[in-house]
């Protein structure tokens, strides 16, 4: 009986060795981000430091480091809008509101050096002059005003929340090239690599923070409070902040799992909802490494949106079965995206595709929430057909493609249905094909395999080659080209 438990424990570790690496481990060889941000909610700014300590990871010298500067698609001057026409009404509800980001000064490992705003829409600070030969390390040093804008989406203000993603000067990805892409109104036009964050929030004390990772207060006064977040191994950082938070809890295993709400009269269902998710998905997929997942009601133009160990949820939605499900798409999101990453703004379909059809398996694993999978399946079908006869109707034919970067949409309608409603039918479709046990397996070994990485499509083909031959890649990419086997009917 011994050898047979030390011969499982062995093939266990064997196993289990991908998903078991820890976030020290991982975070050793990773860029880190200290910022130090103070709000000032009369003017709706946030007065930032920041240093960045980067490694060059690539095999060449880099004379140019490049940082995103999403927040200034929302200024007025922008010439690619974070909001499409058709929803700028919902987006706006008080009237157009602008903001951005000024980058007042720049430091490099200590020295001034000019600021360069470029990109092809003010998208990019450019750090120049540099010579950063492969595994060299600098430290830079930024400081910037960010100016919140009137609008409910990732980043802007309501009359409930003060959302902040997106705020802060990124290092852009470097793959066979600096990802420098502006900002889309489709999707989420974001690609980052995993990094360490430091961050200190000083705010007024009657607001409640909620962001990517555990908040400390670390000093409270009559009137501000200042919040310590140390977050290992994370893509991205955001915030979102409110008068009117309340907060409730429940610990699984080793995560605690938060639920802000101001006006949700089920918040002991959306937080079982968000509970149920992220078991569901530890046992399905992988674990969940990190010991805070912080769920958020919020105001925002879409359903949700998902940040490393923080989720948005609308309040828009108003029907609560679609809330409860905007819950499961996000929390999906932390190991589709979080975890396992990829280019958001080229592969869309990868992230959604995956969140979307682990809310299938997500009820198909917890039927108490009484909703049919057949039964979703034969809408999804029904409702792609719909789009289908509708666009040909007004454009005279569809381009079925999923393999286009975000600006290739014609519309947001186009976008969603392309990429989450084919993207759903493609793999509840594989699904059908090779069974569920195969296909499960193929997902826990795309996670194993890719996790705390930029996956690529071919990773994911190569998990499900692996566990069921040559087929998958035949039929994905046959989807991926444009054609609906549809074999879910």
């Amino acid at each position: 009986m011994k050898k047979i438990a030390v011969v499982f424990v062995f093939l266990f570790c064997i196993l289990f060795s991908g998903c078991g690496k820890s976030l020290d481990k991982v975070s050793q060889n990773l860029n880190t981000y200290t910022i130090n941000a103070v709000f000032d909610e009369d003017t709706k700014t946030l007065a930032c430091t920041q240093t960045v300590d980067y490694t060059n990871t690539t095999e060449n010298l880099i004379t140019t480091l490049p940082f995103h500067l999403y927040a200034n698609a929302f200024r007025e001057e922008s010439i690619y809008k974070p909001v499409s026409f058709a929803s700028e009404q919902k987006a706006y509800p008080n009237g157009k509101s602008y903001g951005g980001i000024t980058i007042d000064c720049i430091k490099v490992n200590g020295k001034q050096t000019s600021v360069d705003i470029g990109g092809v829409d003010d998208n990019i600070v450019n750090v120049n002059n540099l010579k950063l030969y492969p595994d060299d390390r600098i430290k830079i040093y930024f400081e910037y005003q960010v100016l919140l804008p009137n609008c409910l989406h990732r980043f802007g203000y309501g009359d409930n929340t003060y959302n902040f993603g997106n705020f802060y000067p990124i290092a852009c990805v470097y793959d066979n090239g600096f990802m420098t892409k502006p900002y889309s109104y489709n999707g989420d036009p974001f690609f980052s690599d995993m990094a360490n964050y430091n961050v200190t929030i000083t705010a007024p004390s009657d607001f409640v923070i909620a962001c990517s990772g555990e908040s400390k207060k670390e000093k409270t006064t009559d009137d501000f409070t200042t919040y310590k977040i140390t977050s290992k191994a994370i893509r991205d950082f955001a915030f979102v902040m409110s008068k009117k938070f309340k907060v409730i809890d429940k610990k699984l295993d080793d995560t605690i799992i938060k639920y802000y709400y101001f006006e949700d009269q089920n918040y002991n269902d959306s937080l079982k909802t968000a509970v149920d998710s992220v078991k569901t998905f530890n046992e399905t997929f992988g674990k969940y490494p990190y010991k805070i997942l912080n769920v958020v009601e919020n105001d925002f133009l879409h359903g949700g949106m998902e940040y490393p160990c923080l989720v948005y949820i609308s309040n828009l939605v108003k029907d609560y079965t679609e809330y409860k499900n905007v819950i499961v798409h996000e929390v999906a999101h932390q190991w589709w995206y979080g975890l396992v990453g990829n280019n958001e703004y080229d592969d869309a379909w990868l992230d959604e595709g995956l969140a979307e059809v682990s809310c299938l398996m997500f009820y198909d694993k917890n039927p108490s929430y009484g909703i049919s999978i057949s039964g979703k399946k034969s809408l999804l079908m029904s409702n792609y057909a719909m789009f289908l006869d509708v666009f040909k109707s007004v454009y005279g034919s569809v381009d079925e493609s999923m393999t286009r970067s975000l600006d290739k949409y014609i519309s947001e309608t186009e976008y969603t249905y392309i990429t989450y409603v084919k993207g759903n039918i493609m793999f509840a479709d594989l699904q059908e094909m090779i069974g569920k046990r195969r296909f499960e397996k193929a997902l826990k070994k795309y996670f194993k395999d890719n996790i705390y990485t930029n996956a690529k499509p071919e990773n994911l083909i190569a998990a499900f080659n692996s566990v069921a031959g040559k087929r998958c890649e035949k039929f994905i990419n046959s989807y991926l080209n444009g054609k609906v086997t549809f074999a879910t009917k």
